[in-house]
C-alpha cells in the first residue's frame, strides 16, 4: 500500500476506528528520535512515514502505530463496560481499529510480490 494511502487510512476515523492527535503522533516522532514542530496530522504523519523509512526506523513506526490503536480498543473496551448502552457503536470502532491493525502488520511484513 502506498504511504499518502496508508497516512489516510491512519487519519480517518471511519478507516482507523480512532482519532489519532497530533500529540499521538508527536509522541511516536519523540520515541522514534524524530523532532517535528507541531503542524497537521497529515504533515506530521507523512513526514515520521517518511523519517522513519529513511532512518531504518520503519518496524518500530509500525508497533507504535499498532500499539497506539491496541491502547485506544482498549479504552473503548473498558467504556463499553462502563456504559453498556454503547456497545453497538464502540464494536464498531473496533472492528475498524483491529482491520487498521491487520492493515500496518501486513505492511510492516512488505509485500510478497515485490
Amino acid at each position: 500500500m502506498n504511504q499518502q494511502h496508508m497516512i489516510t487510512q491512519l487519519l480517518t476515523l471511519f478507516f482507523s476506528g480512532v482519532y489519532i492527535t497530533n500529540k499521538d503522533l508527536l509522541d511516536i516522532a519523540q520515541k522514534l528520535d524524530i523532532e517535528f514542530p507541531a503542524k497537521s496530522r497529515e504533515l506530521i504523519l507523512k513526514n515520521l512515514m517518511t523519517l522513519a523509512t529513511e532512518q531504518k526506523k520503519e518496524q518500530i513506526l509500525y508497533d507504535l502505530l499498532i500499539s497506539l490503536l491496541q491502547q485506544r480498543i482498549s479504552e473503548y473496551k473498558k467504556l463499553t463496560n462502563l456504559y453498556p448502552s454503547i456497545a453497538e457503536v464502540s464494536s464498531n470502532w473496533v472492528n475498524r481499529a483491529n482491520t487498521m491493525i491487520r492493515l500496518l502488520a501486513q505492511n510492516k511484513r512488505g509485500n510478497i510480490y515485490e
